[in-house]
């Protein structure tokens, strides 16, 4: 991961939970810059993704917390909906950097064992590694972000010890979803689709997509014996 740009997350982290208490206790750092960080350092991250520990909350007090906190300084680009349950902006740091920042409602609670206390910023908890690996994995059946390709691969080399629970994440999905999504993208489509990320190599992904398709095929047979 970029230094610069890690440095960017940890000092935006860092003031956010000083000037930002409320979502220091509701929420919890989530997605990839959490993980790339303190982790895995295998990508760039260009956000910061808060979700709350309880199912439901109504985010907006963190909004006009976050107004607040930094004024003039945060842009809002997606407003919270009429039940508060998310939203998003762009932060402008005292040295003019700038950062999208993303805070969500849950839709269940997230139990204790998932997170882990986040040690660029004390006091605000962090997703954990297998919790990450549970989400991207939900994420690849859901939507087309080639790079989550990349992150499953990354958390299953760099520990080996959680490919059993990657097979079962898998296993829980529809399979005929997530088996037409993996075959969508082809070589050329990872290539073109990673061409704008360079700390990304679409060979990495191209390993992710057929283990994941090997997996799935393998998954369904058993299924059907």
């Amino acid at each position: 991961m970029n230094q610069q740009q890690t440095a960017i997350i940890r000092n935006a982290l860092r003031l956010i939970v000083q000037r930002c208490p409320r979502l220091r206790t509701w929420c919890y750092w989530a997605g990839t810059a959490a993980i790339a960080v303190e982790e895995l350092r295998h990508r760039q991250s260009f956000d910061l993704d808060f979700h709350s520990t309880d199912a439901l909350r109504d985010v907006r007090p963190i909004l006009a917390e976050l107004q607040a906190g930094f004024p003039g300084a945060f842009e809002l680009t997606e407003s919270p909906n009429e039940y508060g349950s998310g939203f998003q902006g762009v932060l402008t740091l005292p040295e003019g950097e700038r950062i999208t920042v993303e805070v969500l409602s849950n839709h269940e609670n997230v139990s204790a064992a998932d997170l882990v206390s986040a040690a660029t910023a004390p006091g605000l908890k962090r997703v954990t590694l297998a919790r990450y690996l549970a989400d991207i994995i939900q994420c690849v059946a859901e939507r087309a972000e080639t790079r989550d390709l990349a992150d499953i691969r990354a958390v299953i080399r760099r520990h080996p010890e959680l490919r059993a629970k990657a097979k079962k994440l898998l296993a829980g999905q529809d399979a005929a979803l997530l088996a037409e999504r993996l075959l969508s993208w082809t070589d050329a489509a990872l290539a073109a689709d990673l061409a704008a990320y360079d700390d990304v190599a679409p060979e990495h992904a191209r390993e992710a997509r057929d283990l994941l398709l090997d997996w799935l095929k393998k998954s369904v047979a058993r299924k059907s014996t």
